[in-house]
């Protein structure tokens, strides 16, 4: 069966077959990444994923506290685990999928999540985390602060804080 559009017919069909909505609420002071270390931003906790040959797909963000680096390499992993804030195992996204605009300013930083990643074949429960690392080295970090509140700045409502992320899980 295919579905007709007005240039072609499509054949195939994506299917969401799973849905997840991640939140990170741990407001924490960050450390700065040395000899290209990948640092802890944000644990998400799990994603269920139920097909090895699935997409998944995500959008969010991170909210962050005062103006750290200009330039800092993000990413996110699914299936990885960290100790002491160090990142590692699991996948990764094959490019870059978490962006900032350093802005110079600090107060309130966001940092967008958006992209998906194929070709992991796991399933079942596995950890979903961002990270962030200097390629210079060199003690960078992305914000000062991860998820603030008020104690940070009193603009910002403590029931407002923290960090979320949208997971779909896609069967092509």
């Amino acid at each position: 069966m295919a579905i007709y559009f007005s240039d072609e017919a499509q054949t195939r069909a994506a299917h969401v077959i799973n849905y997840t909505r991640l939140y990170d609420q741990t407001r924490r002071t960050l450390g700065g990444s040395s000899n290209n270390q990948e640092m802890l931003l944000v644990d998400f906790g799990n994603v269920n994923k139920k097909e090895s040959s699935s997409m998944l797909v995500f959008q969010g963000f991170v909210a962050g506290y005062s103006a750290e680096a200009g330039a800092i390499t993000c990413n996110l992993r699914v299936g990885g685990s960290h100790s002491n804030y160090v990142l590692s195992g699991g996948t990764a996204s094959g490019y870059p999928i978490v962006h900032y605009a350093y802005n110079g300013q600090n107060h309130y930083q966001l940092a967008v999540i958006s992209g998906h990643i194929t070709g992991h074949s796991s399933t079942g429960n596995q950890g979903v985390h961002v990270g962030y690392r200097s390629a210079s080295g060199g003690g960078h970090k992305i914000f000062g602060k991860v998820n603030p509140n008020a104690s940070d700045d009193s603009k910002i409502e403590n029931s407002m804080q923290g960090s979320s992320l949208s997971i779909w899980e896609i069967l092509q």
